[in-house]
């Protein structure tokens, strides 16, 4: 107990002994010196703690202030507050989960954190991990706002929590953010985490390794490594806050026995892998996938050996010679190419195979899943074709066989129709099946509670058409991504800042609450919501999320069920549904 907590502690037994009629009141007036002294002195450790952290301006005497409140010990050290937490939420950013993998940490997994004397401030999120850039177009200016600074020196991690005592056990909820295994950072608008922990939970977001920095692997770097893998690093760095989380969060007013991992686009893809990883078992209790799982869709996820061999390859193209010259590029030439290395891998170690394999083999972490998928989720992406002649010739050389079977599914005889259709391809492919075949699975083998929820918000901003760079503009839709803020509540906090609506709000409202229920007992339903039915196979009811909030019948059957014949025979197998 810290010395100011004794404090009061004593506060309260001296009014008692006040009231006690044996007491006299020269015991109490020398039991409130007492108290005042430690309280000074209490707030003195923490003035010289910070000044020698950070200076002495009446900010950071302000700080101080929090840091008499506020002080935490992790692995590590000490952190305080954020001199903007309040009395209702405090914040914790930049929090370091391990050692900076530079030098030659580079490509390993991560390693202790290095000790800090003092006590760290946490007024300000780390930098974000080295990224590839923006993409161009919608893609870029629509779903990735990318304002932060880089380094390789990047993982660190952030919490809000409205805990108001180490005890609470509050449900915890990490984050794992999306961008492609290329771009993104938990300190991202759309990720605050205020909303979430305003409602009971206590929020963590984190930064993972991105591209080949992330992902690479390499015979050289098997050779060193302690499992004889490589790759994957970024879902090591996943693991390593799992297990920071273990060991600290009750310190937070978080329960390390109730964690929720909640994840969209690329995260929802990490977390579908840590969903099948035995590094990750006992470490969640929840899972939350937003708009995509790591299922081989076409071709199956790239083994250690085909890994290694693309390392090499993409050494070589570096013009590095073996692994100590790799290490020795710069962080700018490593992701100039980094499109090539930039997904997780059958590794034997994170993912010991392939995913549908696992599920068909009861290999998971058979947790309660909350999942799905937005309507609009292809719009940000290119058209498939604009044009009668385009589509037709490209689904001939992209379906072979299955060019009939693709059309029964997205037929089209005239312009306006491919025009009509030209982002369904993407949506259904790319993302919904993705979900939609996870949660099948889920339900059938895993025997464990499933909710499958269908995000149809269209927000009234969307009526610019400048913004949205497509005709008519409202065909922009639900798009990819833009379920973020109204689960996590942050409209807002989001990036750029929209003119929300009282409709938008009252989603948000609900949204938002459907997710903290969730994290706190597994199920989403709770008092004064509509109720959402459980997902227990392919006749099951998905739960809209929008204007209408009620169940319905889950969507776009025929379109999947062409990805689940075209993804089977490409695959070669049968896949777990």
């Amino acid at each position: 107990m810290s010395s100011l907590s004794k404090a009061r502690v004593e506060t309260r037994a001296s009014r008692a002994q006040h009231c006690a009629p044996t007491d006299s009141r020269r015991d109490l007036r020398r039991t409130r010196r007492k108290i005042a002294a430690r309280v000074c002195a209490t707030t003195a450790i923490a003035l010289s703690l910070l000044s020698a952290c950070g200076g002495d301006s009446d900010d950071d005497q302000a700080s101080a202030y929090v840091a008499a409140r506020d002080m935490v010990s992790v692995t590590g050290g000490t952190v305080v507050a954020a001199a903007d937490s309040t009395a209702d939420m405090r914040v914790f950013r930049g929090i370091p989960f391990a050692a900076p993998p530079v030098g030659s940490l580079r490509w390993k997994a991560p390693q202790p954190v290095t000790a800090w004397s003092g006590v760290r401030r946490s007024d300000n999120f780390s930098a974000a991990c080295v990224m590839a850039d923006r993409p161009a177009g919608r893609v870029g200016s629509i779903l990735y706002q990318q304002t932060e600074s880089q380094s390789e020196d990047c993982l660190y991690l952030n919490v809000w929590t409205a805990a108001a005592t180490a005890g609470e056990k509050r449900p915890v909820m990490l984050l794992l953010h999306g961008g492609a295994y290329l771009i993104g950072a938990g300190s991202q608008p759309n990720y605050n985490g205020k909303g979430l922990a305003a409602k009971g939970a206590v929020v963590v977001t984190m930064n993972y390794r991105l591209g080949p920095l992330g992902f690479l692997a390499h015979p050289e770097l098997s050779a060193e490594s302690a499992d004889g893998t490589s790759g994957n690093y970024a879902l090591y760095d996943a693991i390593a806050v799992l297990k920071w989380i273990k060991s600290n969060i009750a310190a937070l007013g978080g329960d390390p026995d109730n964690v929720t991992i909640y994840s969209e686009s690329a995260g929802a893809g990490l977390a579908s892998v840590l969903y099948a990883s035995p590094l990750a078992s006992g470490l969640f209790h929840k899972l939350v996938l937003e708009s995509l799982a790591a299922l081989p869709a076409g071709s199956d996820t790239p083994t250690l050996a085909q890994a290694e061999a693309a390392g090499s390859t993409f050494a070589a193209n570096l013009g590095a010679a073996d692994l100590a010259a790799l290490r020795a590029k710069s962080a700018t030439e490593i992701m100039a190419g980094s499109g090539a290395i930039s997904q997780p891998i059958v590794d034997g170690a994170v993912l010991p195979d392939q995913l549908d394999l696992l599920i068909k083999a009861g290999r998971v972490n058979a947790v309660p899943l909350l999942a799905g998928w937005n309507a609009d989720e292809g719009t940000p992406y290119p058209a498939f074709a604009t044009t009668l002649a385009g589509y037709t010739s490209k689904v001939a050389a992209t379906y072979g066989s299955f060019a009939e079977d693709f059309k029964a599914a997205y037929p089209a005889s005239s312009d306006d129709d491919v025009q009509a259709m030209a982002y369904e391809p993407m949506r259904d492919g790319t993302f919904a099946w993705n979900v939609w075949t996870l949660a099948r699975a889920h339900a059938a083998l895993a025997q464990a509670p499933t909710y499958l929820y269908f995000f149809t918000r269209r927000p009234s901003y969307f009526s610019d058409q400048s913004f949205t760079g497509l005709s008519p503009a409202y065909k922009f839709g639900a798009h990819h991504t833009l379920e973020q803020v109204y689960f996590y509540d942050n409209l807002d906090v989001s990036a750029p800042a929209r003119d929300y609506t009282d409709v938008d709000r009252k989603i948000a409202s609900t949204a938002s609450s459907y997710l903290i229920n969730f994290a706190r007992s597994g199920d989403p339903n709770g008092k004064g919501l509509p109720t959402w039915p459980r997902f227990t196979g392919p006749t099951s009811q998905t739960m809209e999320i929008g204007d209408r909030i009620a169940p319905t019948t889950v969507p776009f059957q025929s379109q999947l069920a062409f990805w689940d014949r075209y993804y089977s025979a490409t695959l070669g197998r049968d896949l777990p549904f």
